[in-house]
């Protein structure tokens, strides 16, 4: 809280100082067009040429199959690099009635954005647009080289859903100069695709192979999007309350979701994911036109793996694998290697000399009969630790990874099963240590915590004859730290908060009650460091109010 804290000081001293001329809200009652609070992705003043991936792309074939844009990807010839950045801007308008779908962009084998969409607003009225952007510069390595290309919007259309996405994608590459230096990415990029996890094959597997021989630093990202039972898996109950109201049809397991990690069976870790919820997510009003955070392009956690890097040099093939001790549905798991190798050398070494990763979390669940129902929750504990070191020409590299993690889910299941009343807190943080000789070279501290507060009542025949009604409130709090591994100090924190709430009825396939209304913010910096700030409000499906500092231009 003490990083968030400093960081909202200086974004309303500087909104306070002057720098912004006007504060009155600017009104857009006449869209329900998609907007988030979270800032655009900076670009450099410098020049810059544009490859055109898609151009109004359409998601489905005439026959109504779902269709993909593929082909080429070649660094343009009047932008050569290095670059300053690299960014993705994705346009999309669909009308109809449709659901969320999924979309992605595969480069070569990585999967450089993974996401969802947003629902239209139905038959008779005019199509959404939205856009949104993504920082694709951590994958320079894969850039500089022509690669293969593979992307769209998983669609699928039937005489009710109608809805076909048309897709414009760009990658914009900026030229680096004096002002705007190319920035430290890691020197090669290693992407698997994806896999799915189920309850019959809980565990996947990715093969990595041609790494470098000389890496110095490893991270692995990894993005999990949980469909069926664990699409919504924060409100997956335990077997025996599912069994207690089969009514109401409650997805069992319990609500606690993690995805050991291991390399070459080795165990290096547990990935989480923030509680994404989709624009058809409980109640598709809560969404319109404000979407939960994180819709169109889901987050990933990056993971510290430095350790492991000395074998990873060996010049073999390694088993990167993700297993779910509780699946309760499905799990994709998007992977990606993302190393930092030495200019210096063309080998490196090292071994792995600690590994403390706990098999399961301190784990407790407690049931127990409130009035009209159970209250159910469940609290989980990680503490887990691994050391390694790496030979480069700078010398032996110790470094020291620690990772906690810290979750509680209190869940109010009554009315037979039909409401849920859940408040979830899920925090954490990554410590990462590297020194030489005993002096710090690098020391940095990611925190991240992520609180979710669902209220959800149901009442379904079917998709077209339903009543149902529910209240979101999630946040997602960032900070980086530096220091020498005792001492700490900020360096970055954000905090971008939504509420929301809607009803949706639906009788014989018409809708009888539809509404919403939602409160979004966002308070930090933006990828360059300058301070942000970002409001909206709606009611109605309507946007009422949107503040924004500075104003976009």
């Amino acid at each position: 809280m003490r990083i968030f804290t400093l960081v909202v000081s200086l974004v309303l001293a500087w909104l306070l100082s002057g720098a912004v001329a006007a504060a009155d809200p600017v009104l857009e009652h006449d869209t329900d067009d998609p907007v988030t609070a979270a800032p655009a992705v900076t670009r450099p003043d410098t020049p810059h040429c544009s490859v055109t991936l898609a151009d109004a792309f359409r998601s489905n074939a005439p026959d109504g199959t779902p269709r993909f844009y593929e082909g080429t990807l070649a660094p343009p010839e009047a932008c050569p690099g290095p670059w300053a950045k690299v960014v993705m801007d994705q346009t999309v308008t669909v009308g109809g009635r449709q659901y969320d779908r999924i979309g992605d962009l595969r480069i070569g084998g990585t999967e450089v954005w993974w996401g969802t969409t947003e629902e239209p607003s139905g038959e008779g009225t005019r199509p959404i647009t939205y856009h949104f952007d993504k920082d694709l510069t951590p994958y320079t390595a894969l850039l500089r080289t022509p690669q293969p290309f593979h992307g769209g919007i998983e669609n699928y259309n039937s005489p009710v859903y109608t809805g076909v996405y048309t897709q414009t994608v760009t990658l914009t590459y900026y030229q680096a100069d004096r002002r705007h230096p190319a920035p430290e990415t890691a020197g090669h990029v290693a992407g698997f695709g994806h896999a799915d996890a189920t309850p019959a094959a809980p565990t996947v597997h990715f093969t990595a192979k041609d790494l470098p021989r000389n890496i110095t630093r490893a991270y692995l990202e990894v993005t999990l999007e949980g469909h069926a039972c664990d699409e919504q898996w924060f409100d997956d109950v335990p077997d025996e309350v599912s069994a207690k109201y089969p009514a109401a049809g409650l997805c069992g397991k319990g609500p606690y979701r993690e995805a050991n990690f291991a390399i070459d069976g080795t165990p290096a870790g547990s990935a989480f994911t923030f509680p994404h919820i989709y624009s058809g997510g409980i109640v598709p009003q809560l969404w319109r036109p404000v979407v939960a955070i994180g819709t169109f392009s889901l987050q990933a956690e990056t993971y510290d793996v430095t350790p492991f890097a000395g074998r990873l040099v060996d010049g073999g093939a390694h088993d990167i694998s993700f297993s779910f001790p509780d699946i309760g549905g499905e799990f994709t798991v998007v992977p990606t290697l993302l190393l930092h190798t030495d200019e210096n050398a063309a080998r490196t070494s090292g071994a792995l000399t600690q590994d403390d990763v706990a098999a399961a979390p301190a784990r407790q669940t407690t049931v127990k009969d409130i009035e009209g129902g159970v209250n159910v929750t469940v609290t989980a504990k990680r503490d887990d630790v691994t050391a390694g070191y790496v030979d480069t020409s700078a010398g032996r590299v110790f470094t020291r990874v620690e990772r906690t993690r810290d979750y509680r889910n209190s869940d109010d299941v009554i009315g037979g099963g039909f409401t849920q009343h859940v408040v979830q807190g899920d925090a954490g943080q990554q410590t990462s240590v590297s020194t030489v000789e005993g002096r710090v070279r690098t020391a940095a501290r990611h925190t991240w915590s992520y609180p979710l507060t669902t209220d959800a009542t149901a009442n379904i025949t079917d998709d077209q004859n339903l009543r149902i009604s529910g209240a979101v409130e999630m946040t997602r709090i960032l900070g980086d730290l530096t220091g020498d591994g005792r001492n700490w100090r900020p360096a970055r924190a954000s905090r971008e908060w939504l509420t929301s709430s809607g009803v949706l009825a639906r009788t014989n396939g018409i809708n009888t009650e539809a509404d919403g209304s939602s409160r979004t913010s966002f308070a930090g910096p933006d990828d360059l460091g300058r301070p942000y700030f970002h409001y909206v409000a709606t009611e109605h499906g309507r946007i009422t109010e949107n503040r924004e500092f500075p104003p976009r231009r």
